[in-house]
């Protein structure tokens, strides 16, 4: 993953954005009178197919592949805690837009801390 401050910039935008987007529909969308297994599984539909859109736009400026993943996970992850938490009491939608940003950050903190982990040491084949 990029670690240039523009990129940086760019995941940390677009994974904010992608969450107050999808936090705010999943408040708008569920209610309480959901079952949660439902509202959990419209709430992660709704966030990928919010997701689509902002992903071929962030692809042009960020790279398609380095944001299509956060995006992705950032949209059903969102999706499904919001709808979830929205039809076991009321929430807001500006309420579910500041969970899905905070949302959308933690999932892209997770998804670099992953892929150091994975990557793990390289080490130099000396010739």
């Amino acid at each position: 993953m990029e670690s240039r401050p523009y990129f940086l910039f760019g995941d940390i935008l677009s994974n904010a954005v992608l969450g107050c987007l999808a936090g705010m529909s999943c408040a708008g969308l569920v209610g309480e009178s959901w079952n949660m297994l439902l509202a959990m599984l419209a709430g992660m539909v709704l966030g990928m197919v919010l997701a689509l859109p902002l992903q071929f736009v962030c692809g042009i400026f960020f790279g398609g592949f380095e944001v299509m993943l956060p995006l992705m996970l950032t949209g059903m992850t969102t999706g499904m805690v919001v709808a979830t938490v929205a039809a076991t009491r009321e929430l807001p939608w500006d309420r579910g837009a500041l969970w899905g940003a905070g949302l959308g950050v933690a999932v892209l903190a997770f998804t670099y801390l992953a892929n150091a982990v994975l990557q793990g040491e390289v080490r130099q084949e000396r010739s």
